[in-house]
């Protein structure tokens, strides 16, 4: 079987699309005899191959604001590129020309499943929230029904629909989409293990053995109120010291560059590319704090979990899922002050919430559970019915 992903959000510094993707690739090559290929766009057009995978970028421009996120423009180079890798499975995971590429080869080519993933809230998390904000309900509303019904009708095309989350799976159920699968990504978690502590990691970042060290890693913009977490470090420190480390890139990067000059209790790592560089800061972390309120999984947030970390984060999303009170918080969004209480709360009982972290991460999160679900969808289309009981009792 040829499985074929096909997005737009695969970057060298993207997030939890490009984990998932990079997984499968690995979980393929190593458990079956499938290939994986992957379609996403680049600086230029190229194909890179090795045994059972293929990766094919496809000459698109930049997002505006949004670099090095590029957006393809052109529908019939996609089909193209589709053409040229002869799929048995397409999944996706953007949503703007990618769709209506792949609906027009399974046109031709009926035989082939289409699976939408919905990793992304778009209508709430690019449109409801920002044009919120800046023009109000008034105008944030229409537009944001317009989104749901634009995505619900899209996935109701789609044979299989699928959600890392059974709030997520929601969604799509209120978008008009009837029987969406809940399919929860994973995590390595033998990498993403309390063993990768790095003391020596702290003295590097100048912080003290006094001082607690908060960790977010993540795309740096707006959408991640940002801005919230910077403030709930101030806040804390008013009680006991605490450092911010933020590890990633986005519009916002300078800005906390020239914070961090100014004195600002954070201190700016850039995208840690090397999964064991990250495992490592994670490790040698104090906690996870998080503020943005739009994460429909949390791949980060599951990682922290796996590394042993308590987690601080908004009562919004899928960490509603993801941070039950026994491994963490949850503050209401934006709620400065609640979040520093809350992190200051956390220190004071840090060792048995690191290790409910620990085991709550493995009990919930495997690679290889996800992929087995995945493969059993791709192929007939519905899960066995004892499996689609165990799963959604598990919901």
């Amino acid at each position: 079987m040829i499985i074929c992903d096909l997005t737009h959000a695969y970057t060298p510094t993207s997030g939890g699309i490009r984990t998932y993707i990079d997984a499968k690739r690995a979980y393929l090559r190593e458990h079956t005899d499938h290939t994986h290929v992957l379609i996403a766009p680049g600086a230029e057009d190229s194909v890179e191959e090795g045994p059972g995978w293929r990766t094919l970028r496809l000459r698109a421009p930049t997002i505006p604001g949004a670099a090095p996120y590029r957006f393809f423009t052109s529908r019939k180079k996609i089909q193209g590129a589709l053409a040229r890798v002869t799929p048995d499975v397409i999944e996706l995971h953007s949503w703007y020309l990618e769709p209506w590429a792949a609906l027009a080869y399974r046109a031709t080519h009926p035989d082939v499943r289409l699976a939408g993933y919905f990793f992304t809230d778009i209508p709430e998390a690019y449109i409801g929230a920002p044009v919120r904000k800046r023009l109000g309900d008034r105008v944030a509303t229409p537009l944001k029904r317009l989104a749901e019904r634009y995505m619900g009708h899209i996935f109701r095309r789609c044979d299989l629909a699928l959600a890392p989350s059974p709030r997520q799976a929601a969604r799509l159920r209120m978008m008009g989409v009837s029987s969406p699968y809940v399919l929860r990504p994973g995590v390595d978690l033998d990498l993403f293990h309390p063993t990768q502590a790095d003391q020596s990691l702290r003295a590097r970042l100048g912080i003290s053995h006094d001082t607690l060290m908060l960790f977010y890693a993540g795309r740096l913009d707006r959408e991640k109120h940002i801005r919230t977490l910077v403030a709930a470090t101030r806040y804390v420190n008013r009680s006991q010291p605490a450092l911010l480390v933020l590890a990633g890139e986005g519009p916002l990067r300078e800005a906390l560059r020239r914070q961090q000059k100014a004195g600002a209790p954070l201190r700016t790592v850039g995208h840690l590319r090397d999964r064991r560089t990250l495992a490592a800061h994670l490790a040698t972390a104090d906690m996870y704090v998080t503020a943005g309120p739009h994460e429909t999984f949390g791949f980060s947030v599951a990682e922290a979990q796996a590394c042993g970390l308590p987690v601080v984060g908004v009562d919004a999303g899928a960490l509603t899922e993801r941070v039950p009170d026994t491994v963490g918080r949850l503050a209401p969004v934006d709620d400065v002050e609640a979040m520093a209480a809350h992190i200051v709360d956390v220190a004071t009982d840090q060792p048995r919430l690191s290790a409910a972290a620990r085991a709550h991460a493995e009990a919930q999160y495997s690679w290889t559970g996800t992929f087995e679900k995945s493969l059993t969808l791709y192929a007939h289309g519905h899960l066995p019915v004892s499996a689609t009981a165990d799963a959604a009792s598990a919901a």
